[in-house]
């Protein structure tokens, strides 16, 4: 890393000025604070500190939060003053009325082209810190983790808190009639305090546990502010750069670098559930179909039942010997046929079952006031529990069951949830359970790395928060519904890519088809040939066979689904040393292969859904809509593009795209690097519909 280079100057009338490793702090004659990048001119204006108090009641249901009753009693500084001693800089910060709130102190990060925010009010009982600094006409603001309904949030003021989404969003903040079952519209499973302004060429992170409210120029046009509940001392990074994507990549740096899983990760997934045979038929028809699959996934490994809501996993944590009786057979079936098997854990641990008296009697769940394990309605509306992870003894003990896993076969699993973290249960560390809720994803997702550390498997989460991303190899966008409705369906992967991409996470999936089908109809093939196709040109291609899985349409459902799928297969097989690659650059560069195109382009239009790029060389077009036979592009400007079927030149306009098309178009000047395509035994016509 550089020298530390702080001269610290007085600039008469003007004020003073700090340099700063790249940056230039100015305190204005005024009391307001400047902030430019040397070789990237402004960045932030008036950046003003917000210290105070506030209180409120927490409602959790279901895993979804609702906070009532909120007072705050936040001051803005009205003036700052800084040191003129040696490193680091000092700035005072005063209230209207010139008493002291606090101190801001400035320092070069960890990383190139970064600044460090330390800021400590001066009253000890604060529990609301942050800071604002102005807008202009050209904000605008990525990032900000898993988004369904916006991916430029500029006019948007919400809070960042890990919940449940909800099935099905209101397109407001304010809290809908069907809470909890329908979520907010910020309501997310992976959000991340990463602020990024592309217009700017800079990114914000708030770096805590706390939840965090946010103000992107709402209701104020002038004013941009983002405040954390948290105390002591509000830790804040600045990355800039001379393009809108390095922010990104020096947010990876930052937080830990990607690590790269095995390759057989890139190849497509298949789920299969109810039992062995099952598992084998599925093995069996993608090998018949010469259908591409190098993961079968089977999340009843450790039991499941049918409800009236859908057909639900056990609360064990061990093998359903009943339902897989070989299970050690089948996984050497799979590994000869070249599968890897994959299973589920929760951190969740239910009442009435052999893994409720082990937890009990090993102390490593969550406590109530009294001491006792504090239960929650589940949802399979059964009382359950959660392991403590800020006990080591929780960690082993679910380390433990994963090992157990492993011995069977299996290569991995889906590491569920991780968002219902109680905020007034005990916790082992005597942290503060508000604090710690956040933190949880990270510490449920670092449980499986290290259990996993040294074997030849992966696993996949949908929750996350600022560290995720350094933690796990695959990110799924959760529950979508499985329907084209843009509140919670098909077009809402988009957004939720693209903003997870714009927040530093490398590598995303989703469920074919959606999961979810209460208060909507389940999956059908129009549904489910356009997600297929969308994922086909995602990092991991994946099935799920939905909460309703006899009602939804599955791969199998016909031959030519299955054909179809064998086909969108090959596809995404033959993306695999491009996926590979751009894999292989997360790690280095901290590049995301999912991007917004203007973060690749620069061409402006920051609030895109409609599109993703993939890699810096394919531009995907998915048709979001139902019974339509094509779609306008718009293709991002600043590139020559081609049509990635035919080859030919291509210009915006209406492209057709029957249910088994999708628009792909490759930039010119760049490299895609696939495997040879082989001869497919399928063509549309072959099998009517």
């Amino acid at each position: 890393m550089r020298a530390m280079l702080i001269a610290l100057l007085l600039a008469g009338c003007g004020g003073s000025r700090a340099t700063i490793g790249e940056f230039s702090v100015q305190i204005g004659r005024d009391g307001t604070l400047a902030i430019d990048h040397a070789t990237d001119g402004p960045q932030v204006r008036d950046l003003r500190l917000l210290a105070g108090t506030g209180e409120a009641t927490v409602t959790e249901q279901f895993g979804a939060f609702r906070f009532d009753d909120v007072t705050e009693a936040l001051t803005s500084s009205a003036r700052l003053s800084g040191s003129h001693g040696r490193p680091p800089v000092s700035v005072d910060a005063r209230s209207p009325d010139g008493e002291v709130l606090g101190t801001l102190v400035l320092s070069e990060g960890t990383v190139p082209d970064s600044l460090v925010l330390d800021w400590t009010p001066s009253d000890p009982s604060a529990n609301r810190l942050g800071l604002s600094a102005d807008c202009d006409d050209a904000d605008h603001f990525l990032g900000l983790g898993e988004q369904q309904q916006d991916v430029d949030h500029v006019g948007q003021a919400f809070s960042l808190w890990v919940q449940e989404p909800g099935v099905g969003k209101s397109d407001t903040d304010a809290i809908p009639d069907g809470w909890p079952l329908t979520g907010t519209r910020h309501a997310s499973s992976f959000p991340v305090p990463f602020l990024l302004r592309p217009t700017h060429r800079d990114g914000w992170l708030l770096d805590t546990s706390g939840k965090v409210d946010i103000d992107l120029c709402a209701p104020d046009p002038s004013r941009f502010s983002a405040v954390a509940w948290t105390s002591g001392t509000l830790h804040v990074v600045l990355f800039a750069g001379p393009t809108p994507l390095d922010p990104v990549r020096s947010l990876a740096s930052y937080v830990g670098r990607y690590t790269v899983p095995p390759a057989w990760v890139f190849a497509p997934w298949n789920d299969a559930v109810r039992g062995q045979q099952r598992v084998r038929d599925v093995a069996a028809r993608l090998r018949a179909f010469h259908a591409p699959s190098s993961v079968i996934w089977t999340e009843d490994w450790k039991g499941a039942s049918q409800s009236s809501y859908g057909y639900h996993l056990s609360g064990e944590w061990t093998l359903d010997r009943s339902l897989y009786p070989d299970a050690e057979d089948v996984a050497a079936e799979l590994k000869a046929q070249g599968f890897q098997w994959l299973a589920y854990f929760a951190p969740f641990v239910r009442q009435d079952t052999q893994a409720w008296d082990d937890a009990v009697a090993d102390d490593v769940l969550i406590h109530d006031d009294q001491g006792q394990p504090y239960t929650f309605t589940g949802f399979t509306f059964e009382q359950e529990s959660e392991l403590d992870l800020t006990n080591p003894d929780a960690v082993a003990w679910a380390q433990d069951r994963m090992q157990r896993a492993l011995d069977v076969g299996f290569s991995g699993w889906m590491t569920d949830f991780a968002e219902w973290q109680p905020t007034d249960c005990v916790l082992s560390d005597g942290e503060d359970p508000l604090q710690a809720h956040n933190r949880f994803p990270e510490l449920w997702q670092q449980t499986s790395a290290d259990a996993l550390a040294g074997h030849d498997a992966t696993f996949f989460v949908r929750s996350g928060w600022t560290h995720t991303a350094s933690i796990v190899p695959v990110v799924w966008g959760g529950d979508q519904r499985t329907d084209f409705e843009p509140d919670d369906g098909l077009p809402t992967v988009v957004a939720m890519g693209l903003g997870l991409g714009a927040s530093g996470v490398p590598v995303f999936t989703h469920d074919v088809a959606g999961y979810q089908s209460i208060g909507n109809p389940p999956s059908d093939k129009d549904l489910w040939f356009r997600w297929a196709w969308l994922g086909a040109f995602t990092p991991v291609l994946r099935t799920h066979h939905g909460a309703f899985d006899t009602d939804n349409w599955q791969f199998d459902s016909d031959d030519e689904t299955t054909a179809f799928w064998a086909k969108v297969g090959r596809e995404h097989t033959r993306l695999f040393p491009y996926l590979y690659g751009l894999a292989a650059k997360a790690a280095e560069d901290g590049t995301p292969l999912i991007l917004p195109p203007a973060l690749v382009f620069g061409d402006g239009d920051w609030g895109r859904m409609d599109g993703w790029m993939l890699g810096s060389s394919l531009f995907v077009a998915p048709v979001l809509e139902r019974g339509v036979t094509g779609r306008q592009v718009d293709l991002p400007a600043g590139a020559t593009w081609y049509d990635w079927w035919t080859h030919a030149p291509a210009q915006s306009g209406w492209y057709d795209a029957d249910i088994d098309q999708i628009p792909v178009f490759a930039a010119a000047g760049t490299t895609v690097p696939v495997l040879p395509r082989p001869p497919a035994p399928w063509s549309r016509s072959m099998i009517p519909i």
